[in-house]
C-alpha cells in the first residue's frame, strides 16, 4: 500500500486524500490527547512556581487559570470526537482547533511575563514553551499539520513577545527560536512519515486478514457443499441399492427354487442366462455396498495368519470359468507362503484386481502370483490388457474413473473397484503398486506381512450330516415377493417357515402358533429396513423380549446407508447383504446353528 500524496490545493487538513489513513491519524491523536492535557496542567502549575519569582505573580496566576479553562474546553471537545463514526474531515477539524487553542494558550505566556517583567523572564518563558512544545511532539506526530498549527501558535506568540520586548538579546532570541521552530517541524515531519508507514502497514495487514477470512469462508462454504454432496451421494446410493436389492434378492430365491425343479434343456439354458444377468447386477450392487461400507466406517481390520494358496485357489475357482468364457488364460503360480493380514479384506482387494484385469484384457490372459521380499509378501495380478499410461496411474484409483469407457458401458463396471482397493489398503495400513505399459499390460501388487509361524487348519469342510429338516424359521420382510421366495426356498430345504411383514405381524403369528404347540423358532431371519420406519434391530428386540430367549438371528439388508449399517452391526445377529446367494444363506445358518444341527442328526 502506497502512502497518499497531498493534493496541491485545498485546506491543509484535507490534504490527505486517503480518508482511511486520515481516520487512523485522527484516532491516534485523539487517543494521545487526554494524557497530554494532564501533563500540560502539571507544567502550568510548575510554571506558576518558576515565574512567580521573575514576573508578576498575579498575572501568572491569571494565566494559569485561563490555561486551565482552555484545557477543560479542549478536553470536552476531544471527548466529543468519535474517530470510528464521525466524518473524518470534521473530526480532523476539531483536533486542529484543539491544537491551535493549546498553542495560543502557551504562546501567550511570553506576553504575560512581559507585564512588569524583564528580559530574563522572557527567556524563562522561551525555555518553558520550548520544553512544552518538544513534549507535545509525541502528541502531534501522527498528524503533522495539526502539530505545526500548535507549534506555530506557541512559538509565534513567543517571537512576537521577544520582538516587543526589545533589548540586546532580541535578535539572538528571535534567530534561535526560529531555528528551533524549523528543526522541530522537520522532526515532526519525520515522525509523521514513520506513523504513516505504520498505518499503511496496519491497513494492508487488515486487508490481507480480511481477504484470508473471506477466502476461508469461501473454502468452508465449498467444503460444506462438498460434504453435503457427499452425504447426498451416500443417501442416493443407500436408497438405490436397497430398492434394487429387494427384487434381485427375491429373484435369486425364485431362480434357486426353479433350478431344483424339472426343466427342459431349453428352459435350463434360459435359466442359466437369467442367473448370469442376476449375478452381474448383484456384482454391481455388491461393489456399491463395499464402497458404502467403507464410507460408513463399519469395515474393521482383523489380521490373523492364513495360508495364501487356499485364497488363490478360491479366486481361481471364481474367475477361472469367466476367463475361459472370454477365451483368456487364467494361471495361478503355486505358493507355500503364509500371510498375517485380514484374509477377507485381502480377498476383496485381489477380487477387484482380478475383475479389473479380466475386464480390460481382450486376449492373452492373467497370472496370479505371490512373491516374498524379506518380511513382506507381494500378491500380484499380471495381465496382457490395454495397459495404463503413466500419467493415469494415480487417477485410476479415484471414484468412478474409468479408462477407455467414454460411453459408460456398465458391463465394464462402475469405476469403483480400484477406489475400493485404495480405501481398503488405507484401512489395512499397507500399500499397493501399479506398473503398466500401454498395449503391453499391467501388474498390480498388494503388499502384506509374511507369517512364519504355525497355521491352524481352518479349511475343514462342514460336517456332511448337517440337515435343515424340521427347522422352525420365522422370516420377516415387508416385500411380499421376498417372503414368498424365502418360504419357497426354506421349505425346499425341509424347513418349516412362517413369514411376517412386521414385528406386530410376527408376534401375532407366534401367538397363533402357541395355540397349536409350544415350540419356539430355531432361527429368525429379518430384513433390516421395514415399513413405517421399523428396523430389523427393533424387530429382534421385540421378538426376543416376547420369547424370553436370545433366538439366533440373521439380518438381511440391501441398505448401504452408513448409519443403518452401523445400527445393524450393533446387534448380535449375523449380518448378510442382499442379494444373498443360497450358499451364503446355508453357510450363515450352519454357522449359527451348526452344533444344534449336528445334534439333530439325519432324518
Amino acid at each position: 500500500m502506497t502512502l497518499p500524496d497531498a493534493p496541491a490545493a485545498g485546506p491543509f487538513w484535507q490534504r490527505h486524500a486517503h480518508d482511511e489513513i486520515l481516520r487512523e491519524q485522527v484516532a491516534l491523536l485523539r487517543r494521545n490527547f487526554p494524557m497530554t492535557l494532564l501533563a500540560s496542567l502539571a507544567t502550568a502549575v510548575g510554571t506558576l512556581w518558576v515565574m512567580a519569582r521573575v514576573a508578576d505573580a498575579t498575572m501568572v496566576s491569571l494565566w494559569v487559570l485561563s490555561h486551565v479553562l482552555v484545557v477543560s474546553g479542549v478536553y470536552l471537545l476531544v471527548r466529543s470526537i468519535e474517530p470510528a463514526t464521525d466524518p473524518v474531515q470534521a473530526a480532523a477539524r476539531k483536533l486542529f482547533v484543539c491544537m491551535a487553542a493549546m498553542g495560543v494558550s502557551w504562546g501567550s505566556l511570553a506576553h504575560v511575563v512581559l507585564h512588569r517583567g524583564n528580559a530574563e523572564a522572557v527567556i524563562y518563558a522561551i525555555g518553558i514553551v520550548s520544553t512544552v512544545s518538544s513534549g507535545a511532539l509525541g502528541l502531534g506526530a501522527p498528524l503533522y499539520r495539526a502539530y505545526v498549527t500548535y507549534l506555530g501558535c506557541a512559538v509565534g506568540g513567543v517571537l512576537l513577545a521577544v520582538a516587543m520586548g526589545g533589548g540586546p538579546v532580541m535578535w539572538p532570541a528571535l534567530i534561535l527560536t526560529t531555528v528551533y521552530f524549523a528543526l522541530t517541524c522537520m522532526q515532526a515531519h519525520t515522525g509523521e512519515q514513520a506513523t504513516l508507514r505504520s498505518i499503511a502497514l496496519k491497513l494492508e495487514n487488515e486487508r490481507l486478514v480480511e481477504e484470508l477470512r473471506a477466502e476461508s469462508r469461501r473454502a468452508l462454504a465449498a467444503q460444506e457443499a462438498a460434504e453435503r454432496a457427499d452425504r447426498d451421494k451416500s443417501r442416493f446410493l443407500a436408497a438405490a441399492s436397497h430398492d434394487l436389492r429387494q427384487p434381485l434378492h427375491a429373484m435369486g430365491l425364485f431362480l434357486e427354487t426353479l433350478q431344483r425343479s424339472r426343466l427342459t434343456e431349453q428352459q435350463r439354458t434360459v435359466l442359466g442366462h437369467a442367473h448370469a444377468a442376476s449375478g452381474a447386477a448383484a456384482e454391481m450392487l455388491t461393489t456399491l455396498l463395499d464402497y458404502s461400507r467403507l464410507e460408513a466406517g463399519v469395515v474393521k481390520v482383523r489380521p490373523a495368519p492364513f495360508a495364501v494358496q487356499p485364497l488363490l485357489t478360491a479366486l481361481e475357482q471364481e474367475f477361472g470359468v469367466q476367463a475361459d468364457n472370454a477365451g483368456l488364460v487364467y494361471r495361478t503360480r503355486e505358493t507355500t507362503s503364509a500371510a498375517f493380514a485380514d484374509r477377507s479384506l485381502v480377498g476383496l482387494v485381489m477380487h477387484n484386481f482380478i475383475s479389473n484385469a479380466l475386464r480390460y484384457t481382450g486376449r492373452g490372459g492373467v497370472l496370479i502370483a505371490c512373491r516374498r521380499r524379506g518380511r513382506r509378501l507381494a500378491l500380484e495380478v499380471w495381465d496382457t490388457g490395454v495397459g495404463i499410461p503413466e500419467d493415469q496411474w494415480d487417477e485410476v484409483f479415484r471414484e468412478f474413473h474409468q479408462l477407455g469407457n467414454p460411453e459408460r458401458d456398465r458391463r465394464k463396471g462402475l469405476g469403483l473397484g480400484l477406489a475400493i482397493v485404495q480405501r481398503l489398503v488405507r484401512e489395512m495400513h499397507t500399500t499397493v503398486e501399479l506398473r503398466s505399459r500401454p498395449g503391453r499390460g499391467s501388474v498390480f501388487r498388494l503388499w502384506i506381512d509374511a507369517w512364519d509361524g504355525a497355521l491352524q487348519d481352518d479349511t475343514a469342510p462342514l460336517a456332511p450330516d448337517l440337515r435343515f429338516d424340521g427347522l422352525y424359521v420365522l422370516a420377516i420382510d415387508d416385500d411380499e415377493a421376498v417372503r414368498l421366495g424365502m418360504q419357497s426356498l426354506l421349505e425346499s430345504w425341509g424347513c418349516r417357515c412362517v413369514t411376517a411383514e412386521s414385528s406386530a405381524d410376527a408376534l401375532a403369528a407366534l401367538e397363533a402358533q402357541e395355540v397349536l404347540d409350544d415350540r419356539q423358532p430355531d432361527l429368525i431371519i429379518t430384513d433390516f429396513r421395514l415399513r413405517h420406519e421399523e428396523t430389523g434391530k427393533q424387530v429382534l428386540e421385540a421378538l426376543r423380549a416376547y420369547l424370553g430367549v436370545r433366538v439366533p438371528a440373521i439380518i438381511l439388508t440391501g441398505d448401504t446407508s452408513p448409519q443403518r449399517l452401523r445400527d445393524a452391526q450393533s446387534t448380535s445377529a449375523l449380518l448378510l447383504h442382499k442379494p444373498v446367494s443360497t450358499g451364503q444363506l446355508r453357510d450363515a445358518m450352519a454357522q449359527l446353528l451348526g452344533p444344534a444341527l449336528r445334534r439333530r442328526g439325519p432324518g
